[in-house]
């Protein structure tokens, strides 16, 4: 699958840079704000789940600027 509208990525070339994860909807720009893949790993190692991570742990995931492919 080929979308022009998020600079012409693919679905898994998007998921690849968002660290596995997509939300796609047509509808509204592709963001990636986190490296979700370091966060995964870090989760796994901890033995915790990604919804249970403090915010200071959660914000050492966040880019300083996030993707956007509008």
């Amino acid at each position: 699958m080929f979308d022009d509208k998020y600079g012409g990525l693919t679905l898994d070339e998007a998921a690849e840079k968002a660290g596995g994860y997509v939300d796609y909807n047509p509808n509204r720009s592709l963001i990636i704000d986190a490296d979700y893949r370091a966060m995964s790993k870090y989760c796994i190692e901890k033995g915790i789940k990604p919804v249970d991570l403090t915010d200071e742990e959660y914000n050492r995931f966040l880019y300083d600027e996030p993707l956007i492919y509008a």
